[in-house]
C-alpha cells in the first residue's frame, strides 16, 4: 500500500510508503528543514495539513513541547512526528521550513598558478602500419608518447578508432594513462571541474584547461540537508544501513550532475570533454561523496578510511563527464578536518609566510588553520550549529529574509535582511550584531542575562528581546531572542575561541602577534569584525589583519585542477602538519568554561 502527500507551493506530488511526512518529504526531494535530521529535537519542520483523505497520526508528545495549542488548532504539525497512514494528504510548507539556497560569497583572494594540469592532450599523425612497418598499434603509440599505460577498454577499441581516424588522432592522457583517442585535432577542447562539497552548499566551477579560464560557475543546495543540517547526523543516518549510505551518495552525485548539465550549456561544452574533477569538503563530506562507511569519522578517536589524495574513474563514481576521465581529492589533514582546509591552505599560502597567520572557516565544526613557514597547527573546533541557525528559536541560515545585520539605538532595532525583505528569522551574523549591541546598551551581563530595562524585553515565564515586531515580519508573528538562545551563540564561541587560543598557546604566541586572520567561508562575509571580537569569537587584532576570503576552498580545488605541482606540493604539507584533537587535550575543558562569557570593548 502506498500514499501520497501534495506538498504546497511547491505543488510537488509524492507517492510512497506509509511513514512520516519528513521521510516522504526525503523520498521526493522535497526541500524541507529539518536541523536536528528527524529526532524531534529542533521543532524546525513545521507543516500546515491543508487537507487529509486519508489517516494520520495523532498528535505526539514531542509536538505538545514544541506547538502552541493555538498552532495545533490551525493545522500546524512536525513533519518528523505526523505520519501518512494511508489515503491523500496536503501539506503547506511554511518559508520558515523551507531550505534555502545560500549564495556563493566571493572574497578578495585571487590566486594564479602555472598551468601544468594532469590532463593534457596531443595531437598526432601516425604513419599508417606497412609490410615495412608493421609495428603494433599501441606500441606505435608509445613510441611517440613515452611509456604510458592504456586501459583495457580502451586497448579493445583502439584498433578501429585509429583506422577510423585515418591515423589522425588526438590523444588524452592524465598523468602517464591513456584515457581517450580522438578523431582529428580536438588539442583545444579540455575541461575539468573544480568541486567543493559544503555540507549546505555544493559549488562548481568548469575550467578549460587549455587557457586555464574559468568558463563558468554554478552552485546548488546540498540534498542531504534533509537528513540533517550536521554531519554528526547524517554519519548516523549513513551509518544505519548500506542503502541509506548508497542514498546520500546518490543524491548528492545526482545534484553535481545537475549543476554540470547548467554549466555545460552556458559553456558550449560537451560532457565527454570534461576529463577530471577535483573535489574538496570535509571529512564526511568526502567519504559520503565516494560512498565510503563514514562512521568511525564521528567517534574516538576519529578515524577516517583514507587521508591522502584518492583519484578514481569517473564512470566508478557516476559524475556527469568523460567516462574514462578521473574524479580526484585532495588529501584530508584529519579528523572532521577536510579537503576543503586543504585547499584553503592552497589559497592562503600560510604555510609559506614567516609571519604567523590564522584561517578559520565557521560551521558546524570550525576549522582552524595557524602557523607559518616553519610550523603549521589545526584544530576541528565543536561549535555545533547555532552559527547556522539551529538551536535559536528563531535562527535560519543566511539566505533570504535572514537578519543579517542589527543595530540598537534606544528602544529601536535598525536591522538589514538578506535581499532586503520581510525578515523571516536570524542567521549568524545578525546573532553575533545583537548579542554585541545588547551588551553595549546594558541589556545583558557578560553571561547573556537581560538586566536592564527596555520596551522589547519580554519578562514573562521565557525572557526575551523582540528583534522585530509581528507586523514587520514575514510569518506575522514576533521574531525575538531568548537568554537560551544567547546561551547557545556564546557556547558555539566558547568552542571556536577555546580552539584558536589552545593553538596560540601551543605555538607560543599571543593576540597581537597574528600578522593575518583569513575569515573562510560563506559566513564571514557578513561578520562585523568589531562585534566578534567583542563577544570574543576573534582575537583582538587592528581590523586590517582580518581578511575576507570568502568560499575559497573551491578556489583551491580549481588551482589543484590546473596545476599537478600545486598538489604534490600540498600533499607534503599536509603530511607535516599538527593535528591538535580538542577533545584530548587537557585543557580544553577549562579553556572553553572561560572563553564563554562575552569579552567585552
Amino acid at each position: 500500500m502506498s500514499v501520497v502527500v501534495v506538498f504546497e507551493p511547491m505543488g510537488r506530488r509524492v507517492r510512497a510508503s506509509p511513514g512520516t511526512i519528513l521521510e516522504i518529504a526525503r523520498e521526493g526531494n522535497v526541500p524541507l528543514r529539518s536541523d536536528c535530521g528527524g529526532r524531534g529535537v529542533c521543532g524546525k519542520c513545521r507543516v500546515v495539513i491543508v487537507d487529509v483523505k486519508g489517516e494520520i497520526s495523532e498528535v505526539s508528545e514531542v509536538e505538545k513541547r514544541h506547538l502552541t495549542q493555538e498552532e495545533l488548532a490551525r493545522g500546524y504539525r512536525l513533519a518528523c512526528q505526523v505520519k501518512v497512514l494511508s489515503g491523500c494528504v496536503v501539506v503547506f510548507v511554511p518559508p520558515e521550513s523551507r531550505v534555502g539556497v545560500r549564495k556563493v560569497v566571493e572574497g578578495v583572494v585571487e590566486r594564479r598558478v602555472e598551468l601544468r594540469p594532469a590532463v593534457r592532450k596531443v595531437h598526432l599523425k601516425l604513419p599508417e602500419p606497412s609490410l615495412e612497418d608493421n609495428r603494433p598499434d599501441f606500441e606505435r603509440l608509445r613510441d611517440f608518447l613515452g611509456d604510458v599505460e592504456i586501459p583495457l577498454d580502451l586497448l579493445r577499441r583502439l584498433p578501429i578508432l585509429l583506422r577510423e581516424a585515418k591515423w589522425d588522432v588526438t590523444v588524452v592522457l592524465w598523468g602517464n594513462k591513456l584515457i581517450g583517442i580522438e578523431k582529428g585535432d580536438t588539442s583545444n577542447r579540455v575541461f575539468g571541474l573544480a568541486i567543493d562539497i559544503g555540507s549546505s552548499k555544493i559549488v562548481c566551477h568548469l575550467v578549460d584547461l587549455v587557457s586555464g579560464e574559468t568558463v563558468a560557475r554554478g552552485y546548488i543546495e546540498n540534498p542531504q540537508v534533509v537528513y540533517g543540517e550536521d554531519v554528526v547526523s547524517r554519519i548516523t543516518y549513513a551509518s544505519r544501513s548500506e542503502e541509506n549510505l548508497r542514498r546520500l551518495q546518490r543524491i548528492v552525485v545526482d545534484a553535481i550532475n545537475e549543476v554540470i548539465d547548467r554549466l555545460c550549456k552556458e559553456a558550449g561544452v560537451r560532457f565527454d570533454e570534461i576529463y577530471e574533477a577535483v573535489v574538496v569538503g570535509n571529512s564526511v563530506m568526502h567519504h559520503l561523496f565516494f560512498g565510503i562507511y563514514p562512521k568511525f569519522i564521528g567517534v574516538s578517536p576519529f578515524t577516517p578510511a583514507v587521508r591522502k589524495g584518492i583519484s578514481y574513474p569517473a564512470k566508478e563514481v557516476g559524475l556527469r563527464m568523460n567516462s574514462e576521465g578521473y574524479v580526484t581529492s585532495l588529501p584530508l589533514i584529519a579528523g572532521f578536518v577536510g579537503a576543503d582546509a586543504t585547499a584553503n591552505l592552497i589559497v592562503t599560502k600560510i604555510h609559506e609566510r614567516d609571519e604567523v597567520s590564522m584561517v578559520i572557516d565557521i560551521g558546524t565544526n570550525t576549522e582552524i588553520l595557524l602557523g607559518n613557514r616553519d610550523r603549521l597547527l589545526v584544530c576541528s573546533a565543536p561549535s555545533g550549529p547555532a552559527f547556522e541557525g539551529a538551536h535559536i528559536s528563531h535562527g535560519m541560515k543566511a539566505v533570504s529574509g535572514a537578519i543579517e545585520r542589527v543595530k540598537i539605538v534606544g528602544d529601536e532595532v535598525i536591522y538589514e535582511t538578506i535581499d532586503n525583505v520581510k525578515p523571516r528569522g536570524i542567521c549568524g551574523s545578525g546573532m553575533i550584531d545583537l548579542v554585541a549591541e545588547l551588551y553595549r546598551a546594558g541589556l545583558i551581563n557578560r553571561y547573556g542575562k537581560f538586566i536592564g530595562e527596555s520596551k522589547r524585553i519580554v519578562k514573562d515565564r521565557i525572557p526575551r528581546f523582540v528583534v522585530a515586531w509581528a507586523d514587520e515580519t514575514e510569518t506575522g508573528k514576533e521574531i525575538t531572542v531568548t537568554e537560551r538562545d544567547i546561551n547557545e551563540l556564546l557556547l558555539a564561541k566558547a568552542a571556536i575561541r577555546a580552539g584558536w587560543m589552545i593553538l596560540m598557546e601551543k605555538l607560543g604566541i599571543k593576540e597581537n602577534e597574528i600578522s593575518r586572520i583569513y575569515l573562510a567561508g560563506s559566513f564571514g562575509r557578513h561578520v562585523d569584525v568589531e562585534n566578534a571580537k567583542l563577544i570574543g569569537l576573534l582575537p583582538k587584532v587592528p581590523n586590517d589583519r582580518v581578511v575576507f576570503v570568502g568560499d575559497i576552498a573551491v578556489i583551491g580545488a580549481e588551482m589543484a585542477l590546473k596545476s599537478v605541482e600545486e598538489r604534490r606540493n600540498i600533499e607534503k604539507v599536509v603530511n607535516s602538519i599538527e593535528y591538535i584533537e580538542l577533545s584530548a587535550d587537557k585543557n580544553f575543558y577549562q579553556t572553553f568554561i572561560k572563553a564563554i562569557p562575552i569579552e567585552g570593548e
